[in-house]
């Protein structure tokens, strides 16, 4: 069976994490899945929106503990730097990333999942950050993704004291941007990616490409400009304008 479930419908592409008896502990295996599965979708211009969920009521405990410790003693390095590299691949998608969390988010699942755009709820979700009560600092390029979306003080807060916290929370904080009741959470995730994989495919692209350059620190709002005219360019996104122009007519 594999650890990652792979659907694509409609330039919506799911990947779920299927180790529901663990609460979908990310093993290395799943990880190195999650590697090769975002290089093989950046690919795919079809593709607009790349949605992580977890299988069964769970996002993931995070890391599969037992699972590292065996493969870092043969391979310790690349081991300990897989988590990294499943973050990032997620962050350099070049399609919409959307995180679907449901009840536990923990650890690197948690950092796996700030690494998306876009983050909605259930609100059953719980979260926490339990890396220093388990000896170990907080990595995959957590912090820096925790910082950007919460603040340095709070970020520095659910790090350093391992606290929990909840749906309300993490709205509060800016963590996610939607909460919604679990018995409609399927159909608002639903309807979420639908909506974002209605737009343009070349201004999401665009738009993407933006979100990247100013988490890298090297956005230039000068390109904005030649971005508008390669919009205006495009078949798809003429179509978009004149059906939007033509609605706020009638």
């Amino acid at each position: 069976m594999s650890e990652l479930n792979v659907i694509s419908s409609n330039g919506v592409v799911r990947l779920q994490f299927n180790r529901p008896s663990v609460l979908n502990a990310l093993s290395p295996d799943l990880l190195n899945a999650i590697i090769d599965t975002c290089t093989n979708v950046g690919k795919d211009d079809s593709i607009r929106v790349v949605l992580l969920e977890g299988s069964g009521k769970h996002f993931s405990a995070g890391a599969d503990l037992p699972a590292f410790h065996k493969d870092l003693i043969s391979n310790p390095q690349a081991t300990a730097d897989l988590g990294r590299r499943a973050t990032e691949a997620i962050a350099a998608l070049p399609q919409i990333a959307v995180a679907a969390i449901r009840g536990h988010c923990v650890g690197g699942a948690l950092v796996l999942a700030a690494a998306c755009d876009v983050r909605i709820a259930a609100d059953d979700s719980r979260y926490f950050i339990p890396e220093l009560d388990a000896g170990i600092p907080l990595a995959w390029g957590g912090m820096a993704h925790m910082v950007r979306l919460v603040g340095e003080s709070l970020a520095a807060d659910l790090v350093l004291t391992c606290r929990r916290f909840d749906a309300d929370d993490a709205i509060r904080s800016g963590f996610v941007s939607q909460v919604v009741a679990a018995d409609k959470f399927d159909d608002a995730v639903t309807e979420l990616t639908r909506t974002i994989a209605s737009k343009p495919g070349l201004a999401l692209r665009i738009s993407k490409q933006q979100l990247i350059a100013i988490r890298n620190g090297n956005f230039d709002a000068r390109n904005d400009a030649g971005a508008l005219l390669s919009s205006l360019q495009d078949a798809e996104a003429r179509q978009a304008s004149d059906d939007y122009i033509a609605s706020r007519l009638s």
